[in-house]
């Protein structure tokens, strides 16, 4: 923290200092000067007192990362970030899971993206980091939200300017433009915004080109089966291309002085491409003294994402405490998947049946969804908050198989598919909340009645329809030990519609030995989570410390058995039971003038059964992030940062730990206008290495995998504009777990150094 003051101002500080760690007291001095819009430099009587923002805010039921104020935004992608974030793994296959489930729901902007929920892994790494404004983890979403995800919701909050549009800032902009080269790609990224009277706009694009070369997977099988024990073996080394651009505009206006309107509309989209050549390995068994053979692999998968939304907000009154709003969204997300496997020499094979195959899958999802809130005052700490939501999704999957016959694409009809999905969610939540004197409380109740259809085109005896409901309860209670310490008790229920590809029951046979489908009975899963959490502020030290506990009775799972042609069959069921008790911890300490320290870290102990199959797995897992920022001469900011995995567990095996190391260098010029970093990851080994292990009653599967992660990037980065101003929105009383007002009447709200 660099300050300039004298004694008579030490008590403004203080208050500056604390207003963020208690939020049910009394407005301080501090609270005036922020709705003054006096946020990062403040002018008291002419002697300027300089703060940092926090990097973390933590509530019982949220978790918000400040990406802005990491000086690693600079270089990293947002995938990187997220390994800094609590609660959040990012595995070396780059799966994201929250609370060690990959069931979560994906957010943009407050608001469901379902091309970055379908596309997040590789949609992530291509998303600059400087480009996202915070990252919110939210493990318990209150009753005015959706209860889709088991594990909660990653809401991904893009830079946007937001304004006061009272006219008092006139012509006033501020933008930068960036590029990045390192040695897995290239990325630009431009964003512009500001104010004009009573309109505010903001407009941000970028694109980048991704590249992953080098890649080696060995996968080996084993296997009973009615012949005896077979041994597979696949080895593969990947090249992989991946293009993705996005670009989003907002606009704001004052109708008058009650009333605002916001539109929001934003595309984007990517493709990756592969093309290998596998050598497969096959002995014992059906496959007798044993045999091999290469084939070719041309994959191509292309997604977009179109998304719109407006929002109307009209405060009821005066003091800005009871609001209603109205809101709609429309989202559009077409996908292409192509692949093409030709064998060559297959001479010598016996007991598989080899031929060349073309497959071409098209998806198209559109979703229309209407809401309105209301949320009234009711005086003495009470607000209540009540709205309903309609939501139309329509799904459509077109797998088209085509058999190579002498070099020509023949269609073939029986092992195509064609399908409709259609659902329609009907939704209405009732939320009370209470804050008096050291306490706070929350109860709510939301309940969803989902109708679904399914509907095959050439297969109408295949057609089913659905219609259930859902009441989904939470709530949560709060006490403040002291002015920087509370803690705070959680709990929530949330569910898991199965998705399309989980219910697609085409069957894909590209791998001659192996078919891949979907379960069309799937039914909702349901989660239970109980959390306890503790926070504690000082100027010098920040603690976040949760301890959780997940069930989940009808978890839908993957999983794999060998069928009566020996092959290996890969789908989904409710038939898993699972428990989770994870243990989460933050620590932000600022040891000297010049240099902070950071701990994110986690344990958990997880618990999987499948009683029907005979499976149960259980183990401890890890997870720590230990970074140091510092600052070095010539204004030079350094950043040093070590990820640690232990071994992760699921229902039936595991993925193995990995490590991971990054370093940065940032320099501004120019009276801030030019911004120059570095960045270098892995600087001793060249390939990260992950084991995966699975297995059933009649099958053993261990891959072997062999990724490229040493990075070097440089980033130069160009800030312009005539004014410096951050514009800020008026901050209202209420609470809203999506969006970034101090929760005054949220456990630890502000908690934050």
């Amino acid at each position: 923290m660099n300050t300039h003051f004298n004694g008579k101002h030490m008590l403004a500080l203080t208050l500056l200092s604390l207003s963020a760690a208690m939020p049910a007291m009394a407005q301080t001095p501090a609270d005036s000067l922020k709705q003054q819009g006096l946020n990062d430099s403040l002018d008291l009587e002419g002697v300027e007192v300089v703060a940092q923002k926090p990097v973390v805010r933590m509530t019982t039921d949220k978790m918000s990362y400040n990406v802005q104020q990491d000086a690693d935004s600079k270089t990293m992608t947002l995938l990187d970030m997220l390994r800094k974030v609590p609660m959040v793994n990012v595995d070396g296959q780059d799966n994201v899971t929250v609370k060690g489930s990959s069931n979560f729901k994906v957010y943009v902007d407050g608001k469901p993206n379902q091309m970055f929920q379908n596309n997040f892994s590789q949609v992530a790494k291509s998303v600059p980091a400087s480009t996202v404004q915070r990252i919110d983890v939210i493990t318990s979403p209150g009753a005015k939200y959706d209860a889709e995800g088991t594990t909660g919701v990653l809401d991904i909050k893009m830079v946007h300017q937001g304004g006061k549009p009272n006219g008092e800032c006139d012509n006033c902009y501020n933008g930068n433009v960036e590029l990045t080269a390192s040695n897995h790609g290239e990325r630009a990224n431009i964003y512009v915004g500001g104010q004009q009277g009573k309109l505010t706009y903001s407009t941000m694009g970028f694109f980048s080109w991704q590249t992953m070369d080098n890649m080696k997977i060995t996968n080996t099988r084993i296997q009973q089966t009615t012949l005896g024990e077979s041994h597979e073996t696949n080895e593969m080394e990947i090249d992989e291309h991946h293009p993705f651009s996005m670009g989003n505009i907002t606009l704001g206006y004052a109708l008058d002085s009650l009333s605002t309107i916001n539109v929001n509309a934003g595309i984007s989209g990517g493709n990756t491409h592969h093309d290998y050549d596998p050598r497969n390995t096959f002995a014992g068994g059906p496959y007798g003294g044993g045999f091999s053979y290469v084939n070719h692999t041309s994959e191509h998968n292309k997604y977009l994402g179109v998304n719109a939304s407006t929002d109307y907000s009209r405060w009821l009154n005066a003091d800005h405490t009871s609001q209603l709003t109205l809101s709609y969204l429309f989202d559009y997300n077409p996908a292409r998947n192509r692949t093409r496997t030709s064998y060559n020499d297959v001479a010598g094979v016996v007991g598989l049946t080899l031929s060349d195959l073309y497959s071409d899958s098209r998806t198209w999802g559109t979703s229309h969804t209407g809401q309105a809130d209301l949320t009234l005052d009711l005086g003495k700490g009470q607000t209540l908050e009540t709205g309903a939501k309609f939501i139309s999704r329509r799904n459509k999957s077109d797998s088209r198989l085509y058999d190579v016959i002498d070099g020509e694409d023949v269609f073939n009809a029986d092992n195509s598919m064609l399908y409709r999905n259609l659902q329609s969610i009907v939704s209405g939540y009732a939320q009370y909340k209470l804050t008096k004197e050291k306490y706070n409380a929350r109860l709510g109740l939301r309940y969803e009645h989902t109708f679904e259809s399914v509907k095959y085109a050439e297969h109408s005896e295949r057609d089913f329809h659905k219609d259930y409901g859902n009441l989904v309860p939470s709530g949560s209670v709060g006490y403040n030990i002291t002015p920087t310490s509370n803690l705070g008790l959680t709990y929530t229920m949330r569910i898991s519609r199965p998705g399309i590809s989980q219910l697609n029951p085409y069957v894909n046979r590209s791998i001659p030995t192996s078919l891949t489908y979907g379960n069309p009975s799937l039914a909702v899963a349901k989660s239970h989570n109980v959390t306890l959490a503790y926070n504690f502020f000082t100027p010098k030290l920040m603690l976040n410390a949760s301890l959780s506990h997940d069930y989940v009775g009808n978890e839908i799972e993957s999983y794999q058995f060998i069928d009566a042609d020996n092959k290996y069959n890969s789908t989904y069921a409710n038939n898993g039971k699972s428990r989770n008790t994870y243990v989460d911890a933050f620590v932000r300490w600022v040891a000297t003038k010049t240099s902070t320290l950071m701990l994110n870290g986690n344990v958990s102990y997880g618990d999987w059964k499948a009683k029907e199959l005979g499976y149960h797995n259980w183990g401890w897992s890890g997870s720590a992030y230990v970074g140091l920022e510092q600052q070095l001469p010539w204004k030079v900011k350094g950043s040093l940062g070590v990820f640690a995995q232990t071994r992760n567990y699921n229902l039936m095996g595991y993925n193995s730990g990995m490590q991971f190391f990054n370093a940065s260098l940032t320099r501004t010029f120019l009276k801030d206008r030019l911004e120059v970093s570095a960045r270098f990851a892995n600087p001793l080994r060249s390939h990260l290495v992950i084991n995966q292990y699975n297995a059933g009653k009649d099958f053993s599967n261990l891959t072997h995998i062999s990724i490229p992660l040493q990075i070097v990037a440089l980033s130069v980065k160009w800030n312009f504009g005539n004014t410096k101003k951050q514009f800020a929105q008026y901050n209202s009383k209420i609470n809203n777990d999506f969006n970034d007002a101090h929760q005054n009447n949220s456990v630890g709200g502000g908690m934050g150094m």
